[in-house]
């Protein structure tokens, strides 16, 4: 089956992602599940889960239909040792937001070079980027969509 929709804003709310999904006529949508242009945010509250998943069960949308986009900040082949473990330990939390939201596909954009390291030594920290997450996320969480940009 195919959805159409569109990346819905989550303000106000994980819940109110659903609902505009649904106001728009869209059989799938997009969201972050942060601020995407913050490296933190605070755990995902069990009440900030079940009304999520109650919203979701509401409008029709399963995990199928719902395409989580993590943070704008995350670069897993960053040339830099200290921003590429801040972008791993943020593309982790990005997993588990989405798997105690009950979600199995994470958006994400795989990194750049930044035009400081060889295209190869970037595509090779993106990989161990994501085996180190996938090792420490113990692979329950499996689905992935890369999300590939010009100059990356």
């Amino acid at each position: 089956m195919k959805y159409i929709g569109a990346h819905v804003s989550a303000a106000g709310g994980l819940a109110n992602a659903p609902a505009r999904a649904a106001e728009i006529g869209a059989t799938a949508f997009a969201l972050f599940t942060k601020n995407q242009r913050q490296w933190r945010a605070a755990p995902l509250t069990p009440q900030v889960i079940d009304d999520f998943k109650i919203a979701c069960e509401k409008y029709h949308f399963s995990a199928a239909q719902i395409l989580p986009h993590d943070s704008y900040l995350i670069n897993l082949g960053h040339p830099v040792s200290e921003a590429l473990e801040k972008s791993r330990d943020a593309f982790l939390d990005e997993m588990q937001r989405c798997e105690q939201l009950g979600l199995t596909l994470l958006n994400f954009h795989p990194g750049s070079h930044l035009m400081q390291i060889a295209q190869e030594d970037c595509l090779a920290r993106i990989a161990e980027s994501i085996n180190i997450a996938l090792r420490a996320d113990r692979g329950r969480y499996g689905g992935y969509r890369k999300y590939s940009r010009s100059g990356q």
